[in-house]
């Protein structure tokens, strides 16, 4: 069963659970489009030590804006990876860049066929229907392949009125998974199930900070079990 794997950030960091979540990949496709604010020379530096480290094969999807996620020639190398990493960048951008286009079709036939995909940081939240925007802690509109939870990422650096303020907001019967800069959550289920589910047993932990609530109440996620052989 392909995972559906959450980070908090630090995906290229290979020290920390999100940055060690697809290793025993062969292929990787790293799609870049919500970093597209960052250096290019010292991301694809970044990328590079981090495959190496991990010992797998990276692809470079170098989408940065919206009509390179409209060109499915772009999106392409994702369809013969084991794996594909969305790097974290700006939630605002990666929605707006992404929505509807063969790129975001490319990473969702991926999971299907059983690729393992990371959605990290603001790629993370964006997943939601419910989208936790960085910029001042509110709920906007996210991409929708996930309406049954809300992700927050970088929650340590999230003073305690903005986590009080975005609580509030979090609808009782959705999952609030607050992830800390490294911290990796998993899928448990199969897509379609998780796809309107709230359950926390759907999700377990595959290591680093993780707050879940739901309904106001803080709750448990298990840490992640893999398959029997």
């Amino acid at each position: 069963m392909s995972r559906l794997i959450l980070t908090g950030g630090r995906e290229l960091d290979a020290g920390t659970p999100a940055g060690r979540a697809l290793a025993g990949c062969g292929s990787v496709a790293v799609v870049t489009v919500a970093a597209a604010f960052r250096r290019p020379d010292a991301l694809l530096s970044r990328i590079g030590a981090w495959a190496e480290a991990l010992s797998v094969r990276p692809a470079v999807v170098s989408a940065l804006r919206r009509s390179d996620a409209l060109d499915a020639e772009v999106s392409g190398p994702i369809a013969d990876c084991d794996g594909v990493l969305v790097l974290d960048g700006s939630p605002a951008h990666f929605v707006s860049a992404v929505k509807a286009t063969p790129l975001l079709e490319a990473i969702s036939a991926a999971q299907r066929r059983g690729a393992d995909v990371v959605w990290s940081g603001a790629a993370a939240a964006a997943v939601c229907a419910s989208m936790v925007d960085d910029r001042g802690g509110a709920l906007t509109v996210g991409l929708g392949l996930h309406d049954g939870i809300v992700v927050a990422a970088g929650w340590e650096g999230w003073p305690r009125d903005r986590r009080r303020r975005l609580w509030r907001m979090v609808p009782e019967s959705v999952l609030f998974m607050a992830l800390e800069s490294g911290a990796a959550v998993c899928s448990t289920s199969e897509p379609h199930v998780l796809a309107s589910s709230s359950s926390p047993d759907d999700w377990a932990v595959l290591g680093g900070t993780v707050e879940a609530r739901r309904g106001g109440t803080t709750v448990t996620l298990e840490n992640w079990q893999p398959a029997a052989p």
